[in-house]
């Protein structure tokens, strides 16, 4: 349960964020510290404290404080997608959500994200929708996944979307992935 002053400490915390006062507001579960530990994870996302943060946010960025905040006002869904560099597995259907979001930030702050986890198999169904994207930006990072990720399977999916694809460079993604899943399956029956 909040102590009365939680919102003073959430405004300590902010002015002078530590390990554990993040971890300590994380404990909580209340989502006003959300977007004052998502600032610190932002702000430390390298160096020894960076796991803390990123912990902390993990914590409080459940499916629920996630589906409110993304549906929230421009801040609020921009705080949401900058929650989604956590790499937490739950969180993967707002990252496919962030990457239809009618702000061009939200969608960059999703592909970064999605970038971040490109070899992650929890993104395994979303790269395969991501490579029927409508931003070629996001087809390439789909087609990074799944060279790395993907199957002999996949290869339908991937074949489709370089027939389709008019953008050079995922053209070239595309293609690299359909040869690298080919090359892995080879490899296996020889």
């Amino acid at each position: 349960m909040s102590t009365p002053d939680f919102a003073s400490r959430v405004q300590a915390f902010a002015d002078n964020p530590s390990p554990a006062a993040a971890k300590a507001l994380a404990a909580e579960h209340d989502d006003r510290a959300f977007a004052a530990l998502v600032d610190a994870m932002n702000d430390f996302m390298e160096g020894p404290d960076a796991v803390a943060y990123r912990e902390a946010v993990r914590t409080v960025a459940t499916p629920a404080v996630l589906a409110k905040w993304m549906s929230g006002d421009l801040d609020a869904r921009r705080t949401a997608a900058h929650a989604l560099s956590a790499r937490f597995p739950d969180h993967v259907p707002f990252i496919a959500q962030g990457l239809r979001d009618p702000d061009d930030q939200v969608r960059a702050i999703c592909r970064r994200s999605l970038r971040s986890w490109s070899s992650s198999p929890v993104l395994h169904d979303l790269f395969l929708e991501a490579v029927r994207h409508d931003d070629p930006r996001v087809r390439l990072l789909a087609a990074e996944g799944l060279g790395k990720l993907g199957g002999p399977a996949d290869l339908p999916a991937l074949q489709a979307a370089l027939d389709a694809e008019q953008d050079d460079r995922t053209r070239d993604r595309l293609a690299w992935a359909v040869e690298r899943i080919e090359d892995q399956a080879a490899d296996e029956q020889g």
